[in-house]
């Protein structure tokens, strides 16, 4: 005759008597049923953007490691982007006459592109060197399209140099805003339209658009 365990043992499902694999024992083991992202390799979520407070912060130091006016550097960023570390790319187009030129499509012709919340062109991507703020030379590589930090970091750079020209060739008696209207003047461009910033209208601002909307911005700052 059965005895009651006998009995209540066979009325169990077979696979009872096997121990359940969702049950870890010991540190080897590991639950199937682990979320996708905690597995080795799994795409891990987008970092999230900076907040406007936190790029601020780390352009300021920047302009205090060139010893840049803090001022100069956030109107940059502002007159290329307003401060925005996502900022898309943008065509530059190639101009006859004043005018867009066109292929023989109709397309319009992509002279270059600008990147990032500097705006750092395509042509100073891996041409050329710049220096950091210790006089050491790098050269700008492709991460100023993605990475934010790297974008800032190259437009000081650029940056910098067009300053130190202003100063050196302005009359002693000019201003910070005359030091920056000419560096931006330089960024914006070449170092053959530093005096773009001269031409003015009859308002007494700069005629260039460019020029007049960083004037505009840097005496916001």
């Amino acid at each position: 005759m059965k005895s009651l365990a006998d009995i209540l043992r066979n009325a169990l499902p077979h696979h009872a008597d096997r121990e359940s694999p969702s049950i870890a024992h010991g540190p080897e083991a590991e639950s199937p049923y682990l979320l996708l992202a905690q597995k080795p390799g799994a795409p891990q979520p987008p970092a999230a953007a900076p907040n406007r407070r936190e790029v601020l912060n780390y352009v300021g130091e920047l302009a205090d490691e060139y010893h840049l006016p803090r001022k100069l550097v956030h109107a940059v960023a502002d007159a290329e982007s307003s401060v925005n570390p996502e900022m898309p790319p943008h065509p530059n187009y190639l101009k006859r006459n004043g005018k867009i030129a066109h292929d023989k499509q109709g397309s319009p012709i992509i002279k270059s592109w600008d990147y990032g919340m500097m705006q750092v062109g395509s042509s100073d991507i891996n041409k050329g060197l710049v220096k950091d703020a210790h006089g050491r030379p790098f050269k700008i590589g492709e991460d100023v399209k993605t990475d934010w930090r790297a974008n800032a970091r190259a437009g000081v750079a650029l940056l910098a140099p067009a300053y130190r020209l202003a100063e050196l060739e302005q009359e002693p008696g000019a201003t910070a805003e005359d030091h920056a209207q000419q560096a931006y003047s330089q960024y914006n461009g070449t170092p053959r339209t530093r005096d773009r910033y001269l031409k003015q209208g009859r308002d007494g601002l700069p005629r260039d658009g460019a020029d007049r909307n960083f004037l505009e911005k840097y005496r916001r700052w």
